[in-house]
């Protein structure tokens, strides 16, 4: 059996729609307790509707990698599971990463691959689910502890910490950039070439003050990276 006939089962587009339904009715009920905490304290409706205009708005720039991540998960993974993933929680690095290693310790050399049927396709979406649920339940049980301590550790000796955080973060960057520069090719191209694009966008914002750029350089070099690996590919 051909493994997308599954992924695009009508049973995951249901499974699907059951969370994607309960988590817009999390963020309706979050916002009316906002609405009616704002009242509360006195803020004005225009000013309301303004936060929301303006939340709308920006929101639409960091939109637009998800959606062009959307399209290049599809093909791959199916469409309800892709679009779950995306629409709730993790990003486009990490859902390809793990998806890659459940495909990879069931010895399969990647997606899509040779001998990628149903059975891997299941190791991934369980690998892709499991290896995410972690943080959230860190956060939900330590995370106050976590920042009482990190509060404190900055209060005592705050070098230690921004070089601690800071080493933490470049540890993180290098899993994803790693990869690209070692195995060179059109990754490492591709990976220069949003890069590049980033810098030159930012020079133009800070040179001649281009404000709406603060919210899209970054969008707009991945869009870049994106197009150049497509003309690169065909």
């Amino acid at each position: 059996m051909d493994y997308l006939s599954i992924a695009n089962s009508s049973i995951l587009y249901f499974l699907v729609f059951i969370v994607l339904i309960s988590v817009l009715i999390v963020c309706l009920i979050f916002l009316r307790v906002s609405l009616r905490q704002a009242k509360a304290l006195g803020i004005s409706k225009e000013k309301i509707r303004s936060v929301i205009r303006s939340s709308f708005v920006f929101s639409i720039a960091p939109s637009i990698p998800i959606v062009i991540a959307l399209i290049a998960m599809i093909g791959v993974l199916g469409k309800p599971f892709s679009w779950l993933r995306l629409s709730v929680i993790g990003s486009f690095q990490y859902e390809l990463m793990t998806a890659n290693i459940g495909a990879n310790s069931m010895g399969v050399s990647g997606l899509g691959a040779s001998g990628y049927n149903q059975y891997v396709f299941a190791n991934s979406m369980w690998i892709m689910s499991l290896g995410i649920i972690w943080g959230m339940l860190m956060c939900i049980f330590f995370l106050g502890k976590f920042s009482n301590k990190l509060e404190q550790a900055k209060n005592k000796e705050s070098h230690k910490t921004a070089l601690i955080i800071t080493a933490l973060y470049f540890g993180m960057l290098s899993v994803f950039i790693g990869p690209p520069i070692i195995k060179g090719g059109i990754e490492l191209y591709t990976l220069l070439v949003s890069a590049i694009t980033f810098i030159v966008f930012e020079q133009i914002r800070i040179k001649w003050n281009v404000r709406w750029l603060n919210d899209y350089s970054f969008t707009l070099s991945m869009i870049s990276g994106m197009a150049f690996a497509v003309i690169i590919g065909v």
